[in-house]
């Protein structure tokens, strides 16, 4: 086989892309209990309650949320991320009175199917479901 820098770039490329799907094997445990930590929160539900297009920082999603913890909109930043990273919820910078930045979290079409819908369905109970203690145990 010949050296070429089209095949060195495919070989990149593909390398590149086994890399970020092994990554996201990986990856995948926390990713399904942040999605479950957030669904027992209801936080899909919160981001729903305010609009199809809503932005809400995590200040005002926990605002709705019965805690009384200084570190919980930190705490629920750091939980959305991890969500943000993999694209089910989106993420944007904007900034406050002060100018300071925050981030402001928004449904997506793939967060949709955890909240639920004019039937009352939704994937969440499933997910609840999957990342039960018995399930995993057995």
């Amino acid at each position: 086989m010949e050296f070429s820098a089209e095949n060195h770039n495919k070989d990149r490329e593909h390398d590149e892309e086994s890399f970020s799907y092994a990554f996201q094997i990986m990856n995948s445990y926390a990713l399904s209990m942040s999605m479950n930590a957030a669904i027992q929160l209801d936080v899909f539900e919160i981001m729903a309650k305010a609009g199809p297009d809503a932005k809400l920082s995590p200040n005002e999603i926990v605002a709705q949320l019965p805690t009384k913890n200084p570190e919980a909109p930190s705490m629920l930043d750091r939980l959305l991320r991890v969500i943000a990273c993999h694209g089910i919820i989106s993420c944007s910078m904007a900034y406050d009175e002060e100018g300071n930045p925050r981030r402001l979290y928004a449904l997506t079409p793939v967060s949709r199917f955890f909240v639920r819908n004019e039937h009352g369905v939704s994937l969440a109970p499933m997910m609840t479901l999957a990342q039960d203690k018995v399930f995993f145990d057995s």
